[in-house]
């Protein structure tokens, strides 16, 4: 057990990279796109409104305590953080029957924010409204051009951009 959340990070770390790689400025809704066919699988419009109204109380994970207490009391402190972001990704992969790669581009699109992501898995639209980060999004964020900046401002708003500098360090 104690070596998942290495694994899942190693994933997330290739998702990232593959995000990173093949992520184009028209393909910035793949996850919508499979979204609105799964709607159409079947899911009855109880239920899609009864997920619509699913807050972050819904989605509690169990403590993670017994984790901790089996790995060495050396490790860092971040190996729990860790093993709550692997529990948050299998919660998803479940709920929405998608694979890790599905739900990991998900984060990655939505900066890593769980509530986004949940809204993001469930309707295909962000939150707040804004269209969610391409790989074309990050590369001009990295340009040190105010104009640019001010264009990326503009389609996702400041807070936003503030966020996904923070995020893209990390």
């Amino acid at each position: 057990q104690t070596e998942e959340p290495a694994q899942s990070t190693g994933l997330f770390e290739a998702a990232n990279r593959e995000f990173e790689s093949t992520e184009s400025g028209s393909d910035t809704s793949d996850i919508s796109e499979e979204l609105s066919t799964q709607d159409g699988g079947g899911k009855s419009p109880g239920e899609t409104e009864s997920g619509l109204k699913a807050g972050p109380e819904d989605c509690a994970l169990p403590d993670t305590q017994l984790q901790r207490e089996e790995r060495p009391t050396s490790t860092c402190s971040s190996s729990s953080v860790v093993g709550e972001v692997v529990k948050t990704m299998q919660h998803f992969m479940e709920k929405f029957g998608m694979d890790l790669f599905t739900v990991t581009q998900a984060f990655l699109k939505n900066t890593g924010e769980v509530e986004t992501t949940l809204y993001f898995l469930q309707t295909g639209e962000r939150l707040d409204g804004y269209p969610v980060w391409s790989r074309e999004d990050d590369l001009e964020l990295q340009k040190d051009d105010e104009r640019v900046r001010n264009k990326l401002i503009a389609k996702f708003g400041a807070e936003n951009v503030a966020k996904r500098v923070a995020f893209r360090k990390s």
